[in-house]
């Protein structure tokens, strides 16, 4: 029996071999939905798929309306349409590099803190946290505070908003943090807030 190639361009293959199976563009856009902000290269690597192969697809799904994507420094990163406005777009896509999230999550926890402090802390570079900070100032989500020479930095956004994205999104930094974060997340839970997005 011939394999149907019909319907390349749509949101399904009608491959014979794999019926009742997900084809790979049904996979990709499932790994974006549950991973917001995702790259390029990490949907490979979870997935196990080639490049050339996702980018057809991530093509596709753009094309179809499926997926968005924007540019976050050398990212591009990936969202599955009509689950997050701009405003969650951009706070996802912080969250889902290692880096900015620590500096956001430690900002949390010690707010005020200085560039140096944050350094030594978190084991970076302080050109690597300069870098993050003016990032994160520029996403709208910190903001820094000059004091004559020195300069200190709070969380902007919505904390509720952000620690819950890391608790659904990231859990396993949401296990190693949340011992960390209790006395937010207990003041969190007296003012009846629900941390899930």
């Amino acid at each position: 029996m011939p394999i149907s190639t019909h319907n390349i361009s749509g949101s399904r293959f009608t491959d014979a071999k794999r019926a009742g199976t997900p084809s790979n563009r049904q996979k990709v856009l499932g790994h974006i939905t549950a991973h917001p902000g995702i790259h390029l290269r990490k949907v490979c690597r979870d997935l196990g798929l080639g490049v050339g192969d996702v980018q057809y697809h991530l093509h596709q799904l753009e094309k179809d309306g499926a997926v968005k994507s924007s540019r976050r420094g050398i990212y591009r990163q990936f969202y599955a349409c009509g689950f997050f406005g701009e405003k969650e777009g951009i706070i996802l896509s912080a969250l889902a590099l290692r880096t900015p999230r620590e500096l956001l999550l430690h900002l949390i926890e010690e707010p005020g803190i200085n560039q140096e402090k944050l350094a030594s802390v978190l084991g970076l570079s302080p050109p690597s946290v300069s870098w993050n900070l003016k990032r994160l100032i520029q996403l709208g989500l910190v903001e820094k505070t000059q004091s004559g020479r020195s300069a200190s930095y709070r969380v902007k956004g919505n904390l509720t908003e952000i620690t819950a994205f890391v608790r659904s999104y990231h859990p396993g930094v949401w296990e190693r943090w949340s011992s960390r974060l209790a006395e937010l997340v207990s003041s969190i839970a007296v003012e009846g807030q629900d941390l899930d997005p």
